[in-house]
């Protein structure tokens, strides 16, 4: 058996399969726009929210509660990202228990998407799992319009949950 016949056809099958890939992300009806959160869990956002603000000199513009996660947000505008504080309010919320487990510190990251439905079909098409299942459609906290969110569970991020946010205006 020639090997060196069965390495050149395993190449070009590899190399067709990479560029296949890379057609397909092309191709994708949906962008990363930019890193739109850091955000930091606290047992007290008016506590950690003065110490940012002492320490390091920012200014916190605003805070909301989202009752159906259980948690209270101090969040202020650095360029064109979110610095987040997040406090549980509740004992059920997934930030509670969070900090429980880990402490305060970085709770996940959140990036800006456009194409939010086709990014999530992308996402279960590789196996990555979604959580919640269906993307979640609130106010926006900052402004005018509606934002939907979903994150990828940190056990298919390297430990790091990760969060996609679209903006529209309906």
């Amino acid at each position: 058996m020639d090997l060196s016949h069965i390495n050149q056809v395993y190449y070009i099958i590899s190399q067709i399969f990479i560029a296949l890939h890379l057609f397909y992300i092309m191709m994708s009806d949906y962008r990363i726009i930019g890193l739109e959160e850091v955000v930091i869990a606290v047992k007290d956002v008016s506590k950690a929210g003065k110490f940012f603000s002492e320490v390091l000199g920012i200014n916190f513009n605003y805070s909301w509660i989202l009752e159906h996660e259980g948690i209270k947000i101090l969040s202020s505008k650095l360029d064109d990202t979110q610095f987040q504080l997040m406090e549980p309010i509740s004992e059920e919320s997934t930030v509670y228990k969070f900090i429980m487990k880990r402490g305060e510190g970085i709770h996940h990251i959140a990036f800006r998407v456009e194409g939010l439905e086709n990014l999530i079909n992308r996402l279960r098409d590789l196996g990555i799992r979604i959580i919640p299942d269906k993307p979640v459609k609130i106010r926006n906290p900052h402004g005018e319009g509606w934002l939907k969110y979903i994150f990828i569970h940190p056990k298919d991020a390297y430990g790091t949950l990760i969060e996609f946010i679209e903006y529209s205006d309906e």
